[in-house]
């Protein structure tokens, strides 16, 4: 009987299996860094529940961008995440599993129509997509929430188009995002952009996540730029956007949170130049600030920044 020989065939590597557990906590050395580790998450689980409140967002997402829907689809990704979010608070038993049912196909049709999505749209599905990855934070390993490789994999491909809308370019060439020149709906899609990074960030820091690091700052800063002043961010309108604005440049200061903590000044080529040489500087080159400095101008925002420092600090 002659044997045939067996040739070991030649094929593409298996995607990973889309059940595996991805987001996984990173280990804490010391009672105190989880009892702040334990804080950002509670910080973190009370933005989904604010969604639930008439007239209420979470500090990353601006009421501006909810009314843009009035007039056409372009926060479609939000405002089905919304929905979804109110489906979870009632008393029907198997809301959990319905609502991980509606956020697994959410994120195919994200996935598979990211390429045609505008920039507001765009900027709408990773609002949603950060709300889903903090209700699987706060709910942790369930039957029905198995949907860690998919969450993943489509904040990636969106997170990629978003950085391709930015713009970087145009603002600087005006003078900076917050120059008067620049329409208030522009810095308003930068700003939650920047606002988006930090949370994903801050999700980093809990948890490995590897998209986190498609947020682009300074190599030697763990949190940069933060969020601009609340008197810019919570303008009702243009008008008065531009009026804070007009104050002059020392009401648009820069700031970046250092690996160690600490914060510091950053300037407007650091914030809009990432491939620069300047961007590769260590910390010990950059001008210190102190906390004050940023605290008058922080809003919602600002306690998950300080217990940010407080975790790498």
């Amino acid at each position: 009987m002659q044997h045939k020989q067996l040739i070991p065939s030649l094929s593409i590597p298996m995607a990973p299996a889309q059940n595996i557990r991805s987001l996984l906590q990173r280990p804490r050395l010391d009672v105190g860094a989880q009892r702040t580790a334990n804080l950002i998450l509670h910080t973190l689980r009370s933005y989904p529940k604010m969604m639930l409140r008439d007239n209420l967002l979470p500090p990353f997402i601006h009421p501006h961008l909810i009314r843009l829907d009035a007039k056409d689809d372009n926060t479609e990704p939000l405002t089905n995440c919304i929905s979804l979010v109110h489906m979870t608070t009632g008393p029907v038993k198997g809301n959990r599993k319905l609502f991980w049912k509606n956020v697994h196909w959410e994120c195919e049709r994200l996935y598979a129509e990211h390429t045609k999505l505008n920039k507001w749209e765009l900027l709408a599905a990773m609002q949603a997509l950060s709300i889903y990855i903090i209700m699987r934070l706060e709910e942790g390993e369930t039957e029905h929430n198995n949907v860690d490789w998919l969450l993943l994999s489509t904040v990636t491909v969106i997170a990629r188009q978003v950085g391709n809308r930015s713009l970087t370019t145009n603002t600087q060439e005006k003078g900076g995002r917050d120059h008067p020149s620049v329409l208030w709906d522009d810095w308003l899609f930068e700003e939650s952009r920047r606002r988006l990074c930090v949370i994903y960030q801050v999700v980093s820091m809990l948890v490995y996540f590897d998209p986190a690091a498609m947020c682009e700052h300074p190599t030697d800063l763990v949190l940069s730029p933060l969020p601009a002043r609340r008197q810019l961010w919570e303008a009702g309108d243009g008008l008065a956007w531009k009026a804070e604005v007009e104050r002059g440049p020392a009401y648009r200061e820069e700031y970046g949170m250092a690996a160690n903590g600490e914060l510091v000044r950053i300037t407007e080529d650091e914030v809009y130049c990432h491939e620069s040489v300047a961007s590769q500087r260590p910390t010990g080159g950059r001008e210190a600030a102190t906390w004050e400095d940023w605290c008058l101008g922080m809003d919602g925002l600002g306690g998950l920044v300080m217990l940010a420092a407080s975790l790498v600090g």
